[in-house]
């Protein structure tokens, strides 16, 4: 994923505007897991309703995958590219299962990735908070994401809460809107809480048939294709504590949103339901089987 991260110097800003309305209704109905306990139940309260949940916790790792059953017949990514819409043959940019490809971030570089943006209702400066490249790794590394922050208008309080999202394929002056992630099985990924146990975060798969359509003034595509009830995004929950654990959320077992992933993703985007939230990320990767235990890059910087 490295090769997108030159491109992102003239999209990069486009990610806070698309983010602003992403995540009203991203509590209602989704699958939930611990990294320290299994999957085995949802947490109780209306983001968890009429869905049920099972995952399985490795012993040796500490790995928590989140998978859910709902009554959606569509499976994870088992479809390929779009043939319409802005994903739409070139549009979609082909991944492998390669070490390469299934990188997104281990914030091991200079500074921070410019993939990364993140969208907080805050006033009188809305979207002030922003990840931080932080020291400390989850293992053993030298750097993490940290995203903090308080004050924020929650989408219970009818705002529009707070976010981190990375920016994994939206390449407009190149005509790439998506990645195919059929060589996947989900996205894996370490995680904390800053002070407190039983931080509630939620990894949303940003989808075309969930982001919404939109232009700049020279008529380029800068979306999805969404033209109504648009943001309500296919997401896994997960409840954080203040010790680093490794989480993993499968395509097929993401629910709650308008739409299941098909084969192909925008961004990923890891909500808090807080109006005070303070949570670390590192080692961010797809995978297929089992997820990577260890770093997941090389730490070498530039392009791959």
């Amino acid at each position: 994923m490295r090769q997108l991260t030159s491109r992102l110097r003239g999209t990069a800003g486009l990610i806070s505007v698309m983010a602003v309305g992403v995540w009203v209704t991203a509590w209602a109905s989704a699958a939930c897991s611990s990294g320290t306990t299994p999957a085995a139940t949802p947490d109780s309260g209306s983001d968890a309703a009429n869905t049920s949940s099972s995952g399985t916790t490795s012993s040796s790792s500490g790995t928590t995958t989140s998978s859910s059953s709902g009554t959606t017949s569509s499976s994870g990514s088992s479809s390929g590219p779009p043939t319409t819409g802005v994903c739409a043959n070139a549009g979609t940019r082909a991944l492998t299962d390669t070490p390469s490809d299934a990188f997104i971030d281990d914030f091991e570089e200079a500074m921070i990735s410019l993939g990364w943006s993140s969208f907080s209702d805050v006033m009188p400066t809305p979207n002030s908070f922003q990840i931080m490249q932080v020291a400390g790794g989850a293992v053993n590394t030298a750097h993490s994401g940290h995203y903090a922050g308080t004050g924020a208008k929650t989408a219970a309080m009818g705002g529009y809460g707070v976010g981190t999202v990375y920016n994994a394929a939206i390449d407009p002056p190149h005509g790439i809107y998506c990645v195919d992630v059929t060589a996947f099985d989900g996205v894996s990924f370490w995680a904390k809480a800053g002070n407190s146990t039983n931080v509630k975060i939620a990894l949303n798969f940003v989808l075309p048939t969930t982001n919404m359509a939109m232009q700049n003034d020279a008529g380029m595509q800068l979306g999805g294709d969404c033209t109504s009830s648009c943001y309500n995004h296919p997401r896994v929950n997960f409840t954080l504590t203040t010790d680093w654990a490794q989480y993993a959320a499968t395509f097929a077992g993401a629910s709650g949103g308008t739409a299941r992933v098909q084969g192909v993703i925008q961004e990923l985007a890891w909500l808090s339901p807080d109006s005070t939230w303070d949570f670390y990320l590192d080692e961010i990767a797809f995978y297929k089987g089992t997820a990577p235990t260890g770093p997941v890059g090389t730490g070498t910087g530039g392009d791959m």
